[in-house]
């Protein structure tokens, strides 16, 4: 009986401490009702408490018994907690959104990790077990007393453990008492662990379950979704809890039963003559997110190759099913090969069930495995081929890595990944080739250089595996991680040897290995030991590739030294993960940059004319930039190279030499034919190496290696100018039969790239023409039927039309030869005669013309497409062929054209075309096509908003789970191809949908997804669709308020003005002061706009800890935006005590600047201090850039007179909360200083006639304008207010209350020395004055007063005060 409810904390971690040793699991099924009825028992090792904890979700619970006694238990499931209705009132934005997101996500899966069943039980109780134990005791006593009737043997518990409890009481009958007492000690501590152990027996049921398990018409299966095992029996849903298991499953007898272990018995069942009861046993521990089971009508294939493995199917699949599972007994003798072992979980099961009834395409279970039935094909189909096979054999190598051989803990499961992955490549080498494997790899490496940016794809760090809950797997990152992991794997196979290798695997997966999982820490000491690696390396290795992110980046560049026949190679190292995080993806500082390297040498590989020679010169690790020298073993005999003397240059160069001979000079006068950088793969490194055309060619067309030809091809096809050379070398490629299919794929496509007006087309002539020697009749022209014998050329025959297709003319449109050879392709395509079907060659062809722009003169081809797609499509509804692959490509292709000529068709005429598609009674992957097709049309018809709503349409109505993932994973690369660009916002009502779903029971029955969903919500706000680094308590981000140019001009002088707020920064912050361009000196209260061209001088300011610690004690909001525009008289320039920073390398080029060094006053315990450090006059394109800041530290009142005691006699002082004006120095722009040159002078010249010349016709222009005219008079009057305001402030001094005032607040400041008069400073002068003020001639710049904000983006404590400081001068000497 259930009583109230506990916290379910109460019960301790996963289990509250307990461990299950055994598992018995007895359902049975009623298909018509959807029920399921069924009990399980474990064998539960306890803790000392009185509770314990099982995970149990979506079920009934009708009872618990422990070791026979009902006990009370807590049972809260998520599914009947009706107060998880989450309030979306503060997403107000984007940003909001995904902070909801990352909210709701982070807490539905800790509610997940955490127990929903909390069993109590009482000790005073006596169980089974404590009254065995009794009896046990008891016989102990009489065995002491009469040794002779037990003579020593041991006794067997209930719980199958041997527990000697006579120990040899008569031999040792004459020891000492404590010999016996610590022997009584041994029997207390072995009766205490029997005595933990419980024997829990639960009833449940459950009704019409929706996930864990799933009812799909006749058809019962399950699904290894995380954490939903728990859904659908109880158990302790870990990944670190493992156990045996024995299975008993009850259905009716036309149906069967598949689960994992091995098959014991089926018997009728006693009870109910027309049920049939399946009895599996499972003797290696696993976790219980393996168990699977599928029920239904199912046909079982015995494999015909003496090996223990079944497949099985419905029937209408098996056809395909005989087909596929030809090759399979070669994966499965490979891996039992080459790891010297027979495969270990007894009989393995792979089971194909219908795509809309599967969760993912591989569900993977203990010697079971759920594939989708769209993997098989006939013997009919080729491209589906080498994709089955490599799909099978991967789920076959998980068997061995990942469920036979667990990982430890969460941060290890890349090593099992990788393990897995590393097995099904050697499968790839031995069946599918060498070739297949190295160009696989090669591709991966590129894609993880590509991807490996952040710490979310660090593969046993903390913060990327264990805190992610296990969502590191789900998506593009965990995709990411696997070809990560098998790369990592690889590199160790490198340095060790493939025998070492080998020899670790076979220890890993010994039968008499102790344990049955795997650390990342075990595997590093299996390298040291069997391996023969060395410590130092593997210290070095592992940190660096596997608990840190990033790959290396080498950019690298040749130079030939014929005088000492010597290569120079410089190198540049750099790394793919970004150097300073983005807080705004919430990462952390897992990123390392790349100077602390990477361990090891890599090769560099030079073909000379005398052979090859490998170099292992470059380290990966030391200077960031290097200089490389090696020797090169051929020569070249001295060839004597004639010149013309004429039109040659002061340097001997000639005028008439062609860039291109320049450009293979390097290879014609050396010995080089090409050279190769880790050649081998030895390293996961994004390389961009630099040689010339020559050798690129040379590299194309005599090195026999897949990466070297894909990695001159990708070269060729984008050099800026393309040679006939190097088309030439495309094309010779593409037509030579013995290069790799796949690479000459890439080298057709290489041509349609270059082909262009400037080549004159060249590379579609290729192209053309060598699809018609193969394919069209010499005689007639016309295309001959379809012969598809020839597998290698069939596929690169299927890429020429859609690369065809991807060639532009000058105009950006396709050219007419293009369109017309591909019409005349479709229209004459026959496959009569031929063995193989051409579904997906005709499907290439359609997708061609979704590629095609046919712009004005391809409009008249229009119609003839349209109706070669429709016959296509009426073709395929008629005779449906493979998977509605045809169909596919032609909903594809139409909307397509929709979307590039939508101003001359209707697009609500074509979604009407594609929206019966969507349709049940139509193949699943049509269905799924046409609404992301449908998706598509509505984000470029009407914005990315009324797509997502169209997508949450979609998916409510949408049965399959595969489905419903597939359309969220379309939708989120919609949003990251389009959330950068597009100008519309996404509406409240639609993020709150998207919330609702995360939120909902839809998404609770498909964690995958529930994960897309959330990374949509991440990607719309500009964020990284991952968990990686989002913090347990999400707060909104800081709104930073932008400050507009002329605020300054606009603010009121008696209002203070809003200032930004500031962000920490630790950078050092960078003050730009602003210099008047020419004229006269303007008055201090003239404040000039930012549009104007100043010179100006750089400053950088450091604070010092006191600064620091004032701010963040005195910051009372004091702040003002603006200027106080009542205070009286300008102010000095100001020195700040600073370090040089990067004063070696920014040249000071003012003159003269010889700033003395002062300390100023603040208030107590605030105190900053700096100097110019580095002043530099910016050139004429940046003078016009600004940058305004205010000083972190607050300043009480400091009489006057200590700062310019001759311009302010009176000793007026400051208000409390002013802020720092601007030093400023005056500069002549007309004047250049010495650095410049007489370009630079004559530049700025023209470019200040231009200014003059623009101003005047401007000021000329708004003579006439009354607007102009008012403001110009108001700006007078303003003016004069001021100066009137300031004289009278200059006669009548300051009040006696404000200097005493000013005194109790300044008491502790120190008092500086007065300034001497003949300091270089510019006053104001006073309103009696009638002329103008003239400067005062000195060595030091002018100066004069500005105004200055804070620049919150480089200030580095969040407080801001502003003060008010005069520099003082140097003191005399002697004084």
């Amino acid at each position: 009986m259930a009583k109230a409810r506990k916290q379910k904390g109460e019960g301790g971690g996963a289990g509250g401490g307990a461990t299950v040793l055994h598992q018995k699991l007895c359902v049975s099924i009623d298909m018509e009702s959807q029920l399921i009825y069924g009990y399980t028992e474990m064998k539960v090792l306890l803790a000392d408490n009185d509770t314990f904890a099982l995970h149990a979700d979506n079920m009934t619970i009708r009872s618990i018994l422990v070791d026979g006694e009902s006990v009370e238990f807590d049972y809260s499931p998520d599914w009947k907690n009706e107060d998880n209705q989450q309030n979306w009132s503060s997403v107000s934005c984007l940003k909001t959104a995904a902070d909801a997101a990352c909210s709701t996500y982070t807490s539905a899966l800790n509610r997940e990790a955490v127990p929903h069943l909390i069993v109590s039980y009482e000790r005073s109780v006596k169980s089974i077990t404590e009254q065995q134990l009794e009896e046990n005791s008891e016989k102990h006593e009489e065995s002491s007393e009469r040794p002779e009737e037990h003579g020593g043997k041991p006794i067997q518990t209930s719980d199958d453990k041997i527990v000697n409890v006579c120990n040899g009481s008569v031999v040792e009958e004459q020891k000492e008492n404590g010999s016996e007492k610590g022997k009584e000690n041994g029997i207390e501590a072995e009766n205490e662990k029997v005595k933990n152990i419980k024997l829990v027996h639960i009833d449940y049921i459950l009704e019409k379950a929706e996930t864990g398990v799933h009812f799909v018409g006749n058809v019962l299966h399950s699904s290894s979704q995380l954490r939903r095992a728990h859904c659908w029996f109880p158990c302790i849903d870990s990944t670190t809890q493992r156990c045996p298991f024995d299975l008993e499953f009850t259905v009716s007898t036309d149906l069967i039963a598949v689960s994992n272990g091995d098959l014991l018995y089926q018997v009728l069942s006693k009870e109910d003559p027309s049920k049939k009861t399946y009895v599996y046993k499972l003797n290696t521990p696993v976790s219980a997110q393996w168990i699977s089971l599928v029920v239904g009508p199912l046909e079982v294939l015995p494999d015909s190759n003496d090996i223990s493995v079944s497949h099985i199917c419905l029937s209408p699949a098996l056809s395909k099913l005989q087909n596929t599972i030809t090759f399979f007994h070669d994966a499965y003798s490979c891996y039992e090969d080459y790891l010297a072992a027979q495969f270990p979980l007894g009989l393995y099961k792979q089971i194909f069930l219908p795509p809309e009834m599967t969760v993912l395409p591989t569900s993977l279970g203990a010697s079971t495995c759920i594939f989708s039935s769209d993997i098989l094909h006939d013997e009919k189909v080729i491209d589906q081929i080498i994709g089955t096979r490599i799909k099978l054999a991967y789920a076959l190598a998980k068997q061995w890595f990942g469920i036979y051989t667990s990982a430890e803990e969460p941060n290890d499961e890349w090593l099992l990944d990788g393990l897995a992955g590393f097995l099904t490549e050697l499968f790839i080498k031995r069946f599918l080739g060498n070739n297949e494997a190295r160009y696989r790899r090669f591709k991966a490496n590129c894609t993880v250089c590509e991807s490996d940016v952040s710490g979310a794809t660090a593969l046993s760090s903390p913060a990327a595996s264990s805190d992610l809950y296990g969502t590191q797997t789900i998506g593009s990152y965990g995709k990411v991680r696997s070809l990560k992991a098998v790369a990592v794997l690889q590199m160790l196979e490198k340095q060790m040897g493939p025998d070492s290798f080998r020899k670790i695997l076979q220890v890993i997966v010994a039968p008499n290995r102790a344990s049955r999982t795997l650390s990342t820490k075990e595997f590093r000491h299996l390298a040291n030991k069997v391996g023969n690696l060395e410590r130092p390396f593997l210290k070095e290795f592992f940190p660096r590739w596997v608990e840190s992110c990033g790959c290396p980046v080498m950019r690298l560049g040749i130079s030939y030294s014929k005088k000492r026949n010597m290569i120079e190679l410089a190198v540049s190292r750099g790394c793919t993960a970004k150097a300073t995080p983005d807080s705004d993806n919430h990462t952390n500082g897992d990123t390392r940059e790349s100077d602390a390297g990477w361990p090891g040498m890599m090769s560099v590989r030079v073909h000379e004319t005398d052979g090859v020679y490998d170099h292992p010169v470059l380290p990966m690790a030391g200077e960031a930039l290097q200089v490389v020298e090696i020797q090169c073993h051929s020569r070249l005999a001295a060839k004597r190279v004639w010149k013309s003397k004429k039109n040659t240059k002061i340097d001997g160069s000639d005028d008439n030499i062609d860039v291109s001979t320049q450009e293979n000079r390097t290879s014609v006068d050396s010995p080089l034919q090409w050279i190769r950088v880790d050649p081998e793969m030895e390293y996961l490194a994004e390389i961009h190496f630099h040689q010339p055309v020559q050798m690129w060619i040379n590299q194309l067309e005599k090195d026999r290696d897949v990466i070297s030809q894909s990695q001159a091809i990708s070269v060729l096809e984008k050099l800026p100018q393309l040679s006939s050379a190097v088309i030439n070398a495309l094309n010779n490629f593409l037509n030579d039969t013995k290069a790799f299919w796949r690479v000459r794929v890439e080298a057709a496509y290489a041509l349609a790239v270059t082909a262009s007006e400037a080549t004159d087309l060249a590379g579609l002539l290729h192209l053309v023409k060598f699809y018609k020697s193969r394919r069209f009749d010499s005689d007639i022209g016309m295309p001959r039927p379809n012969d598809f014998h020839d597998i290698p050329e069939y596929f690169v025959l299927e890429a020429i039309p859609h690369a065809v297709s991807l060639v532009r003319s000058s105009d950006k449109n396709s050219p007419k030869g293009a369109i017309e050879f591909i019409l005349q392709l479709l229209k004459y395509n026959d496959n009569n005669g031929n063995i193989y079907s051409d579904v997906y060659w005709l499907s290439a062809m359609v997708q061609a013309i979704g590629e095609l722009e046919l712009g004005q003169q391809g409009m008249g081809f229009l119609s003839s497409l349209l109706k070669r797609i429709d016959r296509l499509l009426q073709f395929d509804n008629f005779m449906p062929g493979y998977n509605g692959v045809l169909t596919v490509s032609c909903i594809r292709t139409l909307a397509r054209i929709a979307r590039r000529m939508s101003s001359s068709i209707c697009l609500d005429r074509i979604c009407e075309l594609i929206a019966p598609f969507r349709n049940m009674d139509k193949p699943w992957k049509v269905r799924i096509e046409a609404s992301r097709v449908l998706i598509d049309l509505e984000l470029h018809h009407k914005g990315l908003d009324a797509a997502l709503l169209l997508f949450l349409k979609y998916v409510d109505e949408e049965k399959s789970l595969r489905g419903a993932t597939k359309l969220a994973v379309h939708v989120l690369r919609l949003c990251q191809a389009s959330i950068t660009h597009v100008n519309d916002q996404i509406s409240l009502t639609t993020l709150i949908g998207l919330l609702h779903l995360l939120a909902g029971a839809k998404a609770y029955n498909n964690v995958f997804l529930r994960h897309h969903v959330f990374c949509i919500l991440q990607v719309a706000a500009g964020r990284s669709p991952t968990l990686f680094g989002v913090p347990k308590v999400v707060t909104p981000p800081l709104v930073v308020q932008d400050i507009c140019s002329d605020q300054h001009t606009k603010a009121d002088s008696s209002i203070p003005q809003p200032s930004r707020p500031q962000e920490p920064s630790t950078s050092t912050p960078s003050v730009r002061e602003v210099l008047p361009t020419s004229g006269p000196a303007k008055d201090a209260d003239n404040i000039s706009n930012c549009s104007e061209r100043r010179n100006v001088v750089k400053i950088r300011v450091r604070l010092t800890a006191s600064s620091s610690k004032a701010s963040d004690t005195d910051h009372r909001g004091h702040s003002h935006g603006g200027r106080n525009e009542n205070e009286v008289g300008p102010c000095s320039s100001m020195s700040v005590d600073a370090p040089m920073v990067g004063a070696g390398t920014e040249p000071l080029n003012v003159s003269n600047h010889n700033i003395e060094e002062q300390n100023s006053c603040h208030d107590r315990e605030s105190r900053m201090s700096a100097t110019v450090s580095n002043a530099k006059l910016m050139d004429m394109h940046e003078v016009s850039k600004e940058l305004q800041c205010t000083a972190d530290s607050r300043l009480d009142v400091v009489p006057m007179d200590q700062f310019s005691p001759a311009i302010n006699p009176m000793g007026l002082v400051d208000k409390p909360g002013i802020q720092l004006e601007v030093v400023s120095t005056s500069y002549n722009g007309n004047q250049a200083p010495e650095s410049m040159n007489e370009v630079e002078i004559k530049e700025r010249k023209k470019k200040d006639k231009k200014d003059k010349k623009r101003k005047r016709d401007e000021k000329r222009d708004k003579k006439d304008d009354p607007e102009y005219l008012e403001k110009k008079r108001l700006k007078k009057e303003k003016k004069r207010m001021e100066k009137e305001f300031a004289r009278k402030q200059l006669e009548g001094g300051a009040t006696p209350s404000e200097q005493q005032k000013t005194v109790k607040h300044s008491g502790s400041q120190e008092i500086l020395p007065p300034r001497p008069p003949a300091a270089a400073v510019r006053a104001e002068p006073a309103p009696s004055q009638s002329a103008e003020p003239v400067p005062v001639q000195s060595s030091e710049p002018q100066v004069s007063s500005k105004e200055t904000t804070v620049d919150t983006a480089r200030t580095v404590a969040k407080p801001r005060i502003k003060i008010r400081v005069k520099p003082l001068l140097r003191k005399p000497e002697g004084s």
